[in-house]
């Protein structure tokens, strides 16, 4: 197969003000969309794909492709027994695998069964995240970053998005991200709250179980249940994952 331009889609305000420039013809159509299904992605982003995105792209002939976990290695805990979520602990947080584990893999492996090994993997990092971008190629993929090309701030890519007639969209990640802001948790369904706070129960019973003093989903570092969830955090705080595809 020859080489081909692919969207990886996150879900969140940059990779769908990527979608609305598609369609305006701002940018060129890439050959592919893939977004990858962690399998604990919040219904929120589903619920935005398939009531704005799909349609959207329906009309210039394009859909985004899902990506099945099941193409992944591992799943909470690295072949070597680490933990890949970005928890918090008694003295600092962990780094985060799970969005490379997750997304970034499962996409490549995805491609890579249609016979696409390589050629032009388009990323949603907007102009205000230049700390996320990392090396330029991974896996035989050479990263593209329209969205800075074009300077489109974060800020900007919800002006796109709404200009183009469509709801802000919600904001892309797991519904047991540590990143999550309170005002996040609190979006969360109670179905999908409840499965959080049962993970971050059953994460750090494994931890103290092997001899560790314990891990939180909250970054209070307080059982996610008790968690103020009220308490208005600071404008501008950012806890985003650095390494991977979360929250584009």
């Amino acid at each position: 197969m020859s080489m081909q331009t692919v969207l990886s889609y996150g879900g969140g305000r940059q990779t769908v003000a990527m979608c609305v420039l598609i369609v305006r013809g701002v940018l060129p159509k890439p050959d592919r969309i893939v977004m990858a299904d962690t399998g604990r992605e919040a219904s929120s982003t589903w619920d935005y794909l398939s009531d704005h995105v799909q349609p959207l792209l329906a009309s210039v002939g394009l859909s985004v492709e899902v990506a099945p976990h099941s193409l992944a290695t591992v799943d909470l805990y690295a072949h070597n027994g680490d933990l890949l979520l970005p928890v918090y602990t008694e003295s600092g947080k962990l780094p985060g695998y799970c969005s490379s584990e997750w997304k970034r893999d499962v996409v490549a492996r995805h491609l890579r069964a249609s016979g696409a090994t390589s050629g032009e993997m388009w990323i949603g990092f907007a102009l205000d995240e230049g700390r996320r971008i990392r090396a330029q190629e991974r896996h035989g993929w050479a990263r593209r970053y329209p969205l800075r090309e074009s300077m489109l701030t974060t800020a900007g890519c919800v002006e796109v998005v709404k200009r183009h007639g469509m709801p802000e969209p919600p904001i892309s990640s797991c519904w047991l991200c540590p990143n999550r802001r309170n005002e996040e948790w609190l979006r969360l369904t109670p179905d999908e709250f409840e499965q959080a706070c049962r993970s971050d129960e059953e994460l750090r019973a494994e931890d103290m179980e092997r001899g560790g003093s314990g891990v939180w989903l909250h970054h209070s570092r307080k059982p996610l249940r008790e968690a103020d969830l009220t308490v208005r955090e600071k404008a501008g705080t950012v806890r985003q994952c650095g390494l991977g595809m979360c929250f584009v």
